[in-house]
């Protein structure tokens, strides 16, 4: 399913995005960087249908958004939420059938999604009572269980530890090679380097970039997103972006 946003602006009082323009191939992972409070957020709340564009249209396999009912936004888009909320009284097994309710209980598949997080054993605790990381993994396995062919993520390693923000690294890599489209935001920039095939940048609501990870992510780019003087240096895995503050 191919994501397009023509001519998209918003504003709200102090804060203005836009205009954005660019195509997202299905199957593939873009990933929206930018300081905090230049509009991360806000675009991936557009392409999911929760904001409405002031001017613009956005479209998902080619009907607007602002056309789709909630049930069918659901079917073809989930989201992981950056702000966890916790339901009150709500299990594991209840966030993930609010998650899956379009596609019909499924145990096996349920337990497939929570194993794949490490968390099969947490379906009967309390959601309200898990640690920070653990309800960020709920979510992600109740996205995984929705089973959208696109799947928006708002700083999906939030409240993670190293060794579980490489699965969910992993998981990623994995959701791709099975056809889903990634739109996610994202502050660690080698995990972008390594993970996107395509990079939108923003400062101030403002589209300093956009277009390949390879040919977008780049020095000159970053210094105009950040008040920071990057530099890059190889690696045993690669390149790896490192900033210092201008002052």
């Amino acid at each position: 399913m191919k994501v397009e946003l023509d001519s998209v602006t918003f504003s709200v009082p102090s804060f203005e995005l836009g205009p954005l323009n660019f195509s997202i191939e299905e199957g593939t992972i873009t990933a929206i960087i930018g300081k905090n409070g230049s509009g991360k957020s806000t675009t991936l709340k557009l392409i999911h249908g929760d904001l409405r564009p002031d001017t613009g249209s956005i479209r998902i396999d080619g009907s607007k958004v602002s056309s789709l009912s909630s049930s069918q936004l659901a079917e073809k888009t989930s989201f992981v939420w950056q702000e966890i909320y916790s339901p009150m009284s709500f299990s594991v097994r209840d966030v993930m059938n609010v998650s899956g309710y379009k596609r019909g209980f499924d145990e096996d598949r349920m337990m497939m999604a929570l194993d794949e997080v490490g968390l099969a054993s947490f379906i009967d605790r309390d959601f309200s009572v898990l640690s920070g990381g653990e309800r960020r993994l709920v979510t992600l396995a109740a996205a995984i269980y929705q089973d959208s062919e696109i799947m928006i993520m708002d700083e999906p390693t939030n409240f993670l530890d190293i060794d579980n923000q490489i699965l969910v690294y992993k998981i990623m890599k994995r959701l791709k090679m099975a056809g889903k489209t990634l739109i996610l935001s994202m502050h660690d920039l080698d995990a972008v380097h390594h993970l996107a095939d395509f990079v939108l940048i923003l400062r101030n609501g403002n589209n300093i970039a956009w277009g390949r990870t390879i040919s977008t992510l780049t020095i000159e780019n970053l210094n105009k997103a950040f008040n920071v003087s990057f530099q890059t240096y190889d690696t045993v895995n690669g390149s790896s972006f490192v900033g210092s503050y201008k002052g």
